[in-house]
């Protein structure tokens, strides 16, 4: 089933736009009935960039508008599944192994369970799947359980299998007397063979010790509870139906097994059950009455309902849908810990990851994440996401959510010879006019970026050169440049000087501009693409050589307006999900759009002394992008 699913996969091509694997045939009718609407998009982005519609309000388009937050319950699907068991008290789980930290394939798994269980006015646990000791640490619980709360769900209970110990113990004993569970002493090469060996070459056995009494398998399962084998020497094994079934799932799978760690809320157990055997058995403990997995989990229905049934629990109905994955970065455990380990990133949160601890460094709002899946809906098919489609979603959102403030990121001065001091009230947002207003002190130095300025002037730029003119954002008068001095030694402009052009009556661009008092020096980290490429684990030598070297600039030196001071007390704007307050969402909830410049949040870094800044996303998306 797996091969037949990869080779149908080789067929499709990712529809960029869209972020869904299409046929050849699909893309191409796609791309031909966009490009008739290209010339107008790209005309429509550079107006809106221009200096003068940043002080117009626009008429509301129908993309700044929220979707549904339900959407995704109402129909498709989780609609479905719904009208297969419409029961009045919908009980849900989110279950994951603390083993790590949670990517962004995770936020759908955690609104899917959670909403779905409020919107149809039931509950929601978080189930911490802890079985395994060797791999599970205490700060993945709290990480995991501060990622819940602020994406903006609130657990009924926080359980944990380890809870159910001594429960599911009880019933592999049953399992044992029901002739149904028997304790194996195969190796692994002995499983191998028994399971039909490499691709299915020989046929399926049943192992020997399967024929053992209910007598013995009890004696030495309790022999295996009281620490009288070591790892690996014995296992219990569910006794299915491995001959016939072509299922893997039903290949004798193993329920319990001997580790040698001790768990930290279950010290005395020396064995412990495996997620084939716990899940189920768990979910029906806790009265869930949908256990929404993914597609993963699709071939385990037939062993999670024939262990409820046998064991004559109560059954909850599994169902499973398409997982999310990105492409363009890594998501594996195993592989960003080789990330952290190299130092090619700070750690598990560096921006440029997908963790979910990451994303929130980065200062990605949480409604931004729950919009992005619910625009994404659900289905049964994996949903493999370009990273640019989902940096829509959250600018998108920014657009309508975050004040609006000036910066410069490589500051140059330009001293304005006839202008005078004065302040000028600027609204936070030109299309939210409830964010109010602030006042921006201007000053004959203002401070632009040094990327606006060229010493020789061109037809293509529009910006400011000698002899040339450019608007400065809500300034009564464009300036004109007169003149500029050079460092001599590093050949850079240290200082350009001009005059109020006052017959110019509308200049053809404004820049943004940071006056000489009351600003604010502050750092602003840019983060680029981790990786060169799509599909970093296609690169020769592996992903490791598809690192992109430009991933993060640093400006040491920015400037951004004292109102940023007042951004950072009111944030977050607007309060949402997790961040009602400050203190709970942290400094990544202080966001604002950067005219002209990008979207940033404070990060973690920062100090009381010392202001960093993250990039979340670019205005708009890069125009290198195919």
């Amino acid at each position: 089933m797996a091969e037949a699913a990869t080779q149908s996969m080789a067929k499709l091509q990712l529809d960029e736009e869209t972020g869904e694997m299409v046929s050849k045939a699909e893309l191409k009718k796609r791309q031909q009935k966009r490009a008739k609407k290209a010339a107008q998009e790209k005309a429509r982005q550079e107006k809106a960039a221009a200096g003068p519609k940043e002080q117009a309000a626009p008429k509301s388009k129908p993309e700044d508008t929220p979707i549904d937050p339900d959407a995704m319950f109402k129909q498709g699907f989780l609609d479905d599944v719904y009208k297969e068991r419409p029961v009045k008290n919908v009980v849900t789980r989110f279950p994951p192994e603390p083993n790590g930290y949670l990517h962004i394939g995770h936020a759908k798994a955690i609104a899917i369970n959670f909403g779905f269980a409020r919107y149809h006015g039931g509950v929601c646990y978080l189930r911490f799947d802890d079985t395994n000791p060797e791999k599970e640490e205490e700060k993945y619980f709290t990480a995991i359980l501060d990622i819940v709360k602020w994406l903006g769900f609130e657990p009924y209970k926080v359980t944990y299998s380890s809870d159910n110990f001594d429960k599911l113990y009880e019933l592999a004993e049953k399992l044992i007397n029901l002739g149904k569970a028997y304790v194996c002493a195969c190796t692994d090469t002995e499983i191998k063979l028994q399971r039909g060996g490499e691709k299915g070459s020989i046929p399926r056995s049943r192992c020997a010790h399967a024929e053992q009494s209910v007598e013995e398998n009890l004696t030495k399962f309790r022999d295996m509870r009281d620490g009288k084998y070591k790892p690996k020497e014995v296992f219990l094994r569910m006794k299915q139906n491995q001959i016939e079934s072509p299922n893997p799932q039903e290949w004798d799978l193993a329920a319990w097994r001997v580790k040698e760690t001790p768990h930290f809320r279950a010290p005395n157990y020396k064995i412990f059950p495996s997620y084939d055997f716990t899940h189920g058995l768990c979910d029906s403990f806790e009265g869930i009455t949908h256990s929404l997995c993914t597609t993963e989990f699709i071939m385990s229905r037939v062993s999670y309902e024939w262990l409820n049934r046998l064991l004559g629990v109560y059954e909850p109905m599994q169902r499973e849908y398409g997982r999310l994955n990105l492409s363009g970065t890594v998501l594996s455990k195993r592989k960003i810990l080789k990330l952290v380990e190299g130092k090619y990133v700070r750690d598990w949160d560096d921006p440029r990851l997908y963790t979910l601890i990451a994303i929130r460094r980065r200062g990605v709002p949480p409604g931004a994440i729950l919009e992005f899946v619910n625009e994404l809906g659900v289905t049964t098919s994996a949903t493999t996401i370009a990273i640019h489609r989902f940096e829509q979603s959250i600018r998108k959102y920014l657009e309508r959510t975050v004040p609006r403030l000036m910066m410069v990121l490589d500051p140059v001065p330009l001293v304005i010879e006839d202008a005078e001091a004065m302040d000028i009230d600027m609204p936070f947002s030109p299309k939210e006019p409830k964010m109010g207003t602030r006042k921006v002190s201007f000053t004959p130095t203002v401070y632009i970026d040094r990327s606006d300025f060229r010493e020789e002037d061109s037809k293509e730029f529009f910006r400011l050169a000698p002899g040339k003119t450019v608007g400065l954002l809500n300034v009564p008068y464009p300036v004109k440049a007169v003149s500029f001095t050079k460092d001599e030694a590093t050949g850079k402009v240290t200082e350009i000087r001009g005059v109020f052009d006052k017959e110019v009556k509308k200049a053809k661009t404004y820049i943004q501009w940071v006056g000489s008092e009351g600003t604010r020096k502050v750092e602003a980290r840019i983060h680029n693409p981790l990786f060169k490429s799509e599909k970093p684990d296609d690169a020769e030598g592996g992903f490791l050589n598809d690192i992109n070297p430009d991933s993060e600039v640093i400006y040491h030196d920015a400037i951004i307006e004292e109102a940023f001071e007042e951004v950072k007390r009111r944030a977050p704007w607007p309060e949402a999900a997790g961040e009602s307050e400050l203190g709970k969402g942290g400094p990544e909830s202080v966001r604002f759009q950067a005219m002209r410049v990008a979207y940033f949040a404070m990060d973690s870094d920062s100090t009381d002394d010392k202001i960093v800044l993250n990039r979340i996303v670019s205005l708009k998306e890069d125009s290198g992008k195919n």
